[in-house]
């Protein structure tokens, strides 16, 4: 059942839908990021068919993106933390959330944050899909000027929260991106040594934006919805 929902952010709405499978709850969930210059509804089905296996799908917008309230030039890096923040705090307050099953799968700046949160949000399960990574003085900067990434990128939090994740850890790389580094991909598998499984998974013959391709696309919703199947 898809249920289209509404929380705030400081004076802001935010918008979404949950995937909420048939039956009795509360379900394990999984809350999808989407990045800086994506959408939610990107992740929607995705969101569904892991609502036919057993487990509550969330996909939103940040503010400025897809339905939500706000303008995509005026939000910084950390205003999309505290959307996510946000985000993850009314999914895991609903009464259908098993709050003990949390999973987070996020794409790009999504991936950043996923990382960012991993810990602190007792997910169990997480998958990253060419995560970006930024340095603490770029998260004042506009998400659509904070895509110059540079060597400063190794003092990202996220990577100090990947050290200490103990969950199950799914990379995902586009073959030909163009915008995530190898080194960076590499930094964020180099620091989850502590995770209970790591696997990595390369989504041939596609680029950053995986939306685009149609094969890609396919691809990456059924490996989001085995491996979230698996580890929850």
């Amino acid at each position: 059942m898809k249920k289209n929902v509404e929380f705030k952010v400081n004076n802001t709405t935010l918008r979404g839908s949950l995937f909420i499978p048939k039956g009795k709850g509360p379900f394990p969930a999984v809350i999808l990021f989407h990045g800086s210059g994506g959408v939610g509804e990107m992740y929607f089905e995705a969101a569904k068919e892991l609502s036919k296996k057993g487990i509550l799908g969330f996909a939103f917008n940040y503010r400025g993106a897809g339905v939500s309230d706000g303008v995509f030039e005026e939000q910084t890096l950390k205003m999309g933390i505290e959307d996510a923040e946000s985000a993850l705090s009314f999914l895991v307050s609903r009464k259908e959330v098993d709050k003990k099953r949390i999973g987070i799968c996020g794409a790009s700046f999504g991936g950043f944050i996923a990382a960012l949160l991993s810990v602190n949000s007792n997910a169990i399960s997480l998958i990253l899909i060419g995560p970006a990574a930024y340095s603490l003085d770029e998260l004042n900067k506009q998400r659509d000027k904070a895509g110059d990434l540079n060597e400063d990128f190794v003092k990202s939090e996220s990577f100090n929260q990947m050290v200490k994740f103990k969950g199950k850890l799914l990379m995902v790389t586009s073959e030909f991106d163009e915008v995530i580094p190898a080194k960076m991909i590499n930094e964020y598998l180099k620091r989850a040594k502590s995770a209970l499984k790591k696997e990595s998974f390369i989504l041939k013959g596609a680029k950053h934006r995986i939306s685009i391709n149609l094969k890609a696309r396919n691809v990456l919703v059924k490996k989001i919805v085995d491996w979230f199947a698996k580890t929850l």
